[in-house]
């Protein structure tokens, strides 16, 4: 069932009607089972430990595919900050927008979206999105996506 929720500052909140002149509405809005869904996942993520837990299973991800793809020589790496991650098929060590993207290597990201989908593993389709790992992912989860990930690149780059 979808549900939702926002919140900011009260000086952006201050905006919202009924106080300020930006109409806000929503199927769910107020709706009593949004808002329960809300509080239990605030809940959730006060968590102590709850946020370098999520850092730790992205780290996890991405170690093992790298490890991996260093081994093989692939032009290939990936990022992170927290849960959300992304990936370039680029040596580059940081990438933070995607005009640092170079658009021919789309070519790889195709095969390896498409790999990943016939392995049971869902990326955004466009090599400029991020991923996120959530809580709910096991280290097994993470292990087995990993290794979708490893043999998917290996059809990417046996490609070229």
């Amino acid at each position: 069932m979808p549900v939702g929720a926002y919140a900011s500052s009260a000086e952006i909140m201050a905006h919202v009607a009924p106080e300020g002149d930006v109409y806000q509405a929503g199927t769910l809005s107020g709706n009593p089972v949004a808002m329960a869904a809300g509080t239990a996942q605030l809940e959730a993520c006060l968590e102590e430990g709850f946020y370098e837990e999520l850092e730790r299973k992205t780290k996890l991800l991405i170690d093992t595919i790298l490890t991996h793809t260093k081994a093989k020589g692939y032009q290939f790496n990936m990022f992170h900050r927290g849960s959300v991650f992304w990936l370039a098929f680029s040596d580059k060590i940081a990438i933070r927008k995607s005009s640092e993207i170079d658009p021919d290597s789309m070519k790889y990201f195709t095969v390896l979206h498409k790999e990943l989908l016939d392995r049971g593993v869902y990326i955004g389709p466009s090599g400029y999105e991020v991923g996120f790992v959530s809580a709910a992912h096991s280290d097994e989860d993470i292990l087995a996506s990993a290794e979708a990930f490893k043999a998917a690149l290996d059809v990417a780059f046996s490609a070229e």
